[in-house]
């Protein structure tokens, strides 16, 4: 850990704090959704706009994921931690079905929050079992989360405890870790775009509200969901 920290510290070039990285992956996300929610039936809105708002969207999933595992690693409390993701999951799903499935409860699928909890308890348990588990026994706590993903249908389904693992796994070891996930993000070439991103973090948390980012989620899902049904007689 030490020695993680003092070689993100030695990177003269890194200025990107963690309230940096949280602003990068939620004004992606928010242009994202925004793609998804209110362009996708807009006919007067060209079709390569709606493209190039879901592909701008790619880049905030791993930052996302990335700052999961910072949160994790950082962590005095991780049951607080996973309370709190539990809590704020539970609190927007409905805003979530109603933004995306159009729905006040649709259980055909579950917001990402689900998949930061399940990938936050494949954390929990590799690190009070690290111990004895060979590569055979490790492996198979993230297939384990990657099969719940799946089976609750949390968005992004296996892929989302796929790439905690892979950025929790080679934390301490950054090339590794992006060469990996280049080769897991090369089918979708805009999210390659939050490796180099990632990498400019300094390892500092940076200043800022953290609960204002967890409400951030399920406040925006309901202000576009009631946006769509203001702007829809006009489509």
């Amino acid at each position: 850990m030490e020695q993680f920290q003092e070689q993100t510290k030695s990177r003269t070039y890194c200025r990107i704090n963690g309230t940096h990285l949280k602003w990068v992956a939620l004004w992606t996300m928010l242009i994202d959704h925004i793609g998804f929610v209110l362009l996708q039936e807009a006919v007067s809105v060209p079709a390569a706009v709606y493209t190039i708002c879901r592909g701008i969207g790619r880049i905030s999933f791993p930052i996302f994921c990335f700052l999961l595992v910072e949160g994790f690693w950082h962590t005095g409390n991780v049951r607080k931690y996973l309370l709190r993701l539990i809590l704020f999951a539970l609190l927007a799903e409905i805003p979530y079905d109603l933004a995306i499935n159009g729905k006040v409860i649709d259980l055909s699928g579950q917001n990402v929050l689900f998949a930061f909890v399940i990938g936050v308890g494949m954390m929990w348990a590799l690190r009070i079992w690290n111990i004895g588990l060979g590569p055979v026994g490790e492996a198979v706590i993230p297939v384990m989360a990657m099969a719940v993903c799946a089976v609750v249908r949390a968005d992004y389904s296996y892929f989302g405890p796929l790439l905690i693992y892979i950025l929790y796994r080679w934390h301490e070891v950054p090339w590794k870790r992006n060469v990996i996930m280049a080769a897991l993000l090369f089918w979708e070439p805009m999210a390659l775009w939050s490796i180099p991103i990632i990498q400019c973090y300094n390892g500092e948390r940076g200043k800022g509200h953290k609960y204002f980012f967890y409400w951030f989620y399920p406040v925006h899902l309901l202000c576009l969901w009631a946006v769509y049904h203001i702007v829809m007689p006009a489509r």
